[in-house]
């Protein structure tokens, strides 16, 4: 029987080449898979349908609030694609056994930034410093095992291992 996931357990953010630099503490919002599509209409089809382009999205992004500016987090303003790790475990049941477990999920994203905001100043407080970093490449791993694989530079669009842009 499989496994049942519950809920995220935590996660962190790594960058930098070969994924080593902690990047500091972050709300992550990861991005949407959302297909450019064309409307097909005409003789023999009732109405219109919205019809998604294989292996196509719209521009995607990924938006980072930081709880505190660090020096990792402002060498994301460099003007070329960076590498951002995000380890996550996640939390699972085996209703089987009725026993919890953890899932090692990993999401890396390598693109340009698009905007660093330097946040507020507040003692106490976090200075919720937000970062958009545009989406060139994306790999979502489960276990160390790409799950999703989306390059649009190379024409690379793989879902559980299958290429859908390999005929293209």
């Amino acid at each position: 029987m499989a496994l049942t996931p519950e809920k995220l357990v935590n996660y962190s953010v790594y960058g930098g080449v070969g994924s080593i630099i902690f990047m500091g503490l972050a709300d992550v919002e990861l991005p949407k898979f959302e297909s450019v599509t064309d409307t097909i209409r005409g003789a023999g089809v009732g109405g219109e349908y919205e019809s998604p382009v294989i292996g196509h999205f719209k521009a995607m992004s990924v938006k980072l609030k930081w709880r505190a500016v660090t020096s990792a987090a402002l060498g994301l303003l460099a003007p070329t694609h960076h590498v951002l790790d995000i380890r996550q475990s996640v939390q699972v049941q085996d209703p089987m056994l009725g026993a919890l477990a953890t899932e090692a999920w990993r999401v890396e994203v390598r693109g340009p930034s698009k905007m660093l905001g330097l946040g507020k100043l507040e003692p106490g407080k976090p200075t919720d410093a937000e970062c958009e970093i545009s989406v060139a490449k994306i790999i979502v791993s489960k276990a160390g095992v790409p799950i999703v694989e989306f390059d649009p530079f190379n024409m690379v669009y793989k879902v559980n291992g299958f290429d859908h842009l390999r005929s293209v």
